[in-house]
């Protein structure tokens, strides 16, 4: 098969303009952090500051910052927030708070339970139905 060096730089440019989209949707919803995971991904995409440069201001390795962003990006690249955001009638407000923290914040459900004052188990439940709201809409639009 022949490479084509118009197609390749195509290729290129599609690339590089979906990853500025991503970016882009990445900063509109870095307003959903809080604390050290916003700063943490303010520096980074914002500021363009290096891992190291990040670890030495905030006190951690490079290592852990990269693992934070990562985390981060997964947290806030994964649409199940969003999707139960957009199907508002079927969570109320504290359950939609309780998926923020849990899928966003990445707070554990047990800190989530002892914090909101409700059962791990009624915590759980209200996950694993954001996540069937999610999976279903998905199956709806692919």
């Amino acid at each position: 098969m022949r490479h084509i060096a118009g197609d390749e730089a195509t290729v290129a440019v599609l690339a590089r303009h979906e990853n500025r989209d991503a970016v882009e949707a990445l900063r509109t919803r870095a307003h959903l952090l809080a604390g050290k995971d916003r700063a943490l991904l303010e520096m980074y995409l914002e500021h363009g500051n290096s891992l190291r440069q990040i670890g030495r201001l905030m006190g951690l390795t490079h290592v852990n910052v990269g693992r934070r962003i990562r985390r981060i990006l997964g947290r806030l690249t994964d649409d199940i927030y969003e999707i139960c955001l957009g199907n508002h009638d079927d969570f109320n407000g504290r359950e939609l708070t309780l998926i923020k923290d849990y899928f966003i914040r990445g707070l554990p459900a047990q800190r989530i339970s002892r914090n909101r004052g409700i059962t791990l188990y009624r915590v759980n439940t209200i996950l694993q139905r954001a996540r069937r709201c999610a999976a279903s809409k998905r199956r709806e639009n692919p």
